[in-house]
């Protein structure tokens, strides 16, 4: 099993607790496979997440059979989860409507990466989702998670400190 680093963000320890459950579990309810063994080392709130390959793989694999009839599943459920953004009263609400949100956004990042994965209707769909939606998701979450620690290892849902952050 070996990790391979994938992008680096800007978020809160809350947000990435959010984003683990819906890449382990919510991702998993999805398309059968998910990211349950993700490292996350956040060092001044500055996170790299590092992803376990065989997950990848796997990933990869489900992406595959994802036909414009489930995409298409996919997007009307994500419009449905922006639509109950006004509804959220507190950060826990918010927390859980962005947990369920995060599948949909890893496998259109995915999609935006590799277009090989769609087809000309797949594409034209997922940009206008993106047009629409673009920042919603990550404005949900603007006052989340200002007094979480900055510096943390986040791994299968264990928090550990991080000692060698300067």
């Amino acid at each position: 099993m070996g990790f391979i680093k994938s992008v680096t963000r800007f978020c809160s320890l809350s947000e990435i607790k959010a984003w683990h459950i819906g890449e382990s579990e919510h991702l998993t309810e999805l398309i059968g496979t998910g990211f349950k063994n993700t490292l996350f080392v956040s060092n001044k709130g500055s996170v790299k997440f590092y992803y376990d390959s065989e997950e990848i793989k796997k990933f990869e694999e489900a992406l595959e059979l994802i036909d414009e009839e489930k995409f298409g599943e996919i997007c009307t459920d994500f419009m449905l989860l922006i639509d109950k953004i006004s509804y959220c009263k507190n950060s826990e609400e918010k927390l859980e409507l962005f947990s369920k949100m995060i599948p949909a956004l890893t496998i259109f990042n995915e999609f935006d990466e590799y277009p090989e994965y769609m087809d000309e209707n797949i594409s034209r769909r997922l940009w206008r989702v993106r047009i629409n939606t673009e920042s919603k998701p990550y404005e949900l979450l603007n006052d989340i998670g200002k007094g979480d620690i900055k510096n943390f290892i986040f791994h299968k849902g264990k928090l550990h400190p991080n000692k060698t952050s300067s």
